[in-house]
């Protein structure tokens, strides 16, 4: 590592002398260099700034450091929880088990982040329904992970499907999951939740059969399921299916999945069938807010006598187990909150949620998102309010609770109303600091190194009022641990969800726990970011770009410029303003190609990326099969070995490569010299007396001298060879 130079090592004396040993040269008619010269004055001033910012540059703080940081784009990253797959298991009857439920590792909290219902333990059977017939595969089998089944064929057919049938049926109007264990198919990069940019390689159409009477019998139709989310993206990876069956149906014992459209670049295989899964997130929410809409324009001219009494339906588990508020968005220019007195609405109980009604003759505020509900755990009270606004700039409170989860904290800061009758609160929002906030910005910045609340000047932000109260209080608020969450398979067992005698287990180890970003690693981030940069102005950059795409599975990419598949003659002949992709994707199919949802999934990802005059093309390989004829001599001892030829050029004429990550390189000519070189390593051949080669395959080009010329996107496969040979004499 080079030395870091010291920035300073001139003091006031130096810079003047060097400045007066300049004046000869410079100004020859200056002969005057006594102190008392305005020049040599204003030397000495400039001499004195210099040294005085030299000694700056080599004493940089940790905010100079953030400054430049800045500078970058970046900011260090907070503390990320981390996620595992819970299953439920041991329900006599279905169970709601709610969105936030708490579970435990000894003291490390864990909760789930939706609803799920945990149906009974019963048999169920899951059969194929294939073009060439139907097979039956028992239950046992499929939630061991011993059997693996194509639900759509080894093919993956159109029209192929899987039923599963269970014994007890399935609920009506509760949320449920069933997790989808995929073999050999998951991703590096898998596909987020709710990630838009991804177009599944195949349709996939789930349905439920729907009984006639009551009665398992034949007769009945399938009803298309309403999937609330589908995390498999039509079974690309593992991942469960969420779903309802709604209120009314009969008794529904069968759901099915059938490829409607589309074609897989390597057709899913199912390990393992799982019900009951939820993902839950390490960490505990504390204090918790949600918002919801109040009455439209139109339903205020409604009497409130015919109106239906308003209601707001709460899921999270702390709703049902902590102290609720209510808040009512104030109308006007200056906008808040209002507190709601607990005589104004009441909350009871419902089917696993609370339900939140309001009185006839409360005035229920207008506009979406105006109402609030918060719950507090228990214990939490004493730590609602961070303390009293006085109206001084800079003031720090210290965060009540650690380890926080920074992007679950939410402030509110309270004024007096003109009246003085009561406090108006208004949302503050965290900024990483206070450069670009104006003189009416609510914010504040969390610094966790010091476990502090820091609100602004009141010149860069708003400064909390001065308030005989306390006026500043939290509304939502998470703790959360980084690598310490990261538990291995099977280590979650406690819950604490009404005393219901159930099992519980997470199905895989807990991953994407990180601890929160120094400055110092945040720098080593930015450094390594400016050394590769997520850019796509080369070929390069486009080929690490496509790499990168969550979901997929590329083995083998080529960006090649100035080219498309009209192109005959590259690169004599070049379009300019257009850049070929070339994919190969992970397949068991001999010769694969990019399905049409990868190439649509390609594009999407990539137009961020492309420099706006480039025509982008996402296209498959062109194989082109190669055969070699040759006549060998050979000696008498290599009699018995005729194959090694064949064997030899089967291993260089091919597409991949033995770590089916290199191969034949992308337009590489097939060259008579090297088919020379490659047959003459085999042990025993003497010379080779001639070779003719033939190639099949589109924009083959043969040339007089026996060469062959592939397209830019081509790459060689091993024909059938014709190898003639001849015994030596001597």
């Amino acid at each position: 590592m080079l030395p870091l130079p010291n920035l300073d090592d001139r003091n006031f004396e130096q810079l003047v002398r060097e400045a007066r040993d300049l004046i000869p040269g410079i100004f020859p008619d200056w002969t005057d260099e006594n102190a008392h010269d305005p020049g040599i004055t204003l030397l000495e001033m400039l001499a004195w700034h210099i040294e005085m910012q030299q000694f700056q540059l080599d004493r940089l703080t940790l905010n100079h450091d953030r400054k430049f940081l800045k500078l970058l784009g970046e900011t260090p990253k907070d503390r990320v929880p981390s996620t595992t797959s819970l299953s439920f298991s041991g329900a006599s009857e279905p169970i709601l088990i709610p969105f936030g439920t708490l579970l435990r590792v000894g003291e490390l909290p864990f909760e789930t982040v939706r609803a799920v219902s945990v149906l009974p333990d019963s048999e169920q059977q899951v059969s194929l329904h294939k073009i060439d017939g139907d097979s039956v595969i028992v239950d046992d089998d499929m939630t061991s992970g011993r059997v693996t089944i194509f639900p759509f064929g080894e093919n993956g057919d159109i029209g192929a499907s899987i039923v599963i049938t269970l014994l007890k049926g399935l609920p009506h109007s509760m949320p449920l999951s069933l997790w989808i264990e995929l073999e050999d198919q998951n991703p590096e990069h898998r596909i987020p939740a709710r990630y838009k940019h991804f177009t599944p390689s195949g349709k996939v159409e789930w349905s439920y059969w729907q009984e006639q009477d009551g009665e398992a019998s034949p007769s009945g139709s399938w009803i298309p399921v309403m999937l609330e989310r589908d995390e498999t993206y039509g079974m690309h990876q593992s991942g469960p299916i969420l779903f309802t069956i709604p209120q009314g149906a009969m008794p529904v014992r069968k759901i099915r999945a059938v490829l409607r459209a589309g074609e897989y670049n390597d057709p899913p295989r199912i390990r393992r069938l799982v019900w009951n899964e939820v993902f839950a997130k390490q960490g505990q929410s504390l204090c918790i807010s949600e918002c919801f809409d109040g009455l439209e324009e139109a339903a205020t001219a409604i009497p409130a006598e015919a109106a239906a009494a308003p209601h707001i339906e709460l899921e999270h588990a702390l709703f049902q187990q902590g102290r609720l508020a209510v808040q009512f968005k104030q109308a006007g220019i200056a906008g808040g909150w209002r507190d709601v007195l607990e005589s104004e609405y009441k909350a009871e109980l419902s089917v696993n949620r609370v339900l939140v009604t309001f009185p006839a003759h409360v005035k229920l505020p207008l506009g979406k998102q105006s109402i609030r509900v918060i719950a507090l755990s228990q214990g939490f009270d004493e730590h609602i309010y961070l303390g009293t606004g006085t109206g001084i700039s800079g003031q720090e409170f210290l965060l009540p609770i650690q380890q926080l989860l920074p992007d679950m904290l939410r402030i509110q800061v309270g004024w007096l109303a003109e009246d003085q009758s009561a406090m108006v609160w208004h949302d503050w929002e965290r900024v990483w600091d206070f450069d670009e906030s104006t003189a009416d910005c609510h914010h504040y910045v969390i610094d966790e190194a010091e476990g502090v609340i820091r609100f602004s000047d009141g010149v860069h932000g708003v400064a909390p009022p001065a308030s005989p109260v306390p006026n500043i209080r939290i509304i939502s608020y998470r703790t959360g641990t980084g690598v310490a969450g990261n538990v291995k398979e099977d280590m979650i067992h406690e819950f604490d969800f009404f005393n219901y005698p159930l099992h519980v287990t997470n199905l895989y180890p807990a991953y994407g726990g990180a601890e929160a970003e120094t400055l110092n690693e945040a720098m080593h981030r930015a450094k390594l970011s400016v050394v590769d940069p997520k850019c796509g102005i080369t070929a390069e950059d486009m080929e690490k770009r496509a790499m990168e795409i969550p979901g997929l599975r590329i083995v083998r990419v080529k960006a090649i410029p100035g080219y498309n598949t009209s192109i005959k003659n590259y690169p004599k002949e070049r379009a300019f303003g257009h850049l070929s992709l070339v994919i190969v994707p992970y397949s068991r199919k001999p010769l694969p190609r990019p399905s049409i949802g990868m190439i649509q999934t390609i594009r999407t990802h990539l137009e961020p990326y492309r420099l706006l005059t480039t025509t982008l093309h996402v296209i498959p390989p062109e194989y082109i099969r190669v055969t070699v004829r040759a006549i060998i001599v050979v000696h008498p001892r290599y009699e018995g070995r005729e194959h090694d030829v064949k064997q030899i050029l089967d291993k260089w004429l091919q597409p991949y490569g033995d770590d089916a990550t290199t191969g034949w390189e992308f337009g590489k000519s097939i060259y008579k010299s090297d088919v020379y070189d490659i047959v003459h390593r085999v042990p025993g051949v003497q010379y080779i007396q001639d070779v003719w080669l033939k190639a099949e395959g589109r924009n083959v080009n043969h040339e007089e001298g026996g060469d062959i010329r592939i397209p830019p996107n081509g790459l060689a496969i091993s024909g059938d060879h014709d190898i003639e040979f001849i015994i030596s004499n001597g």
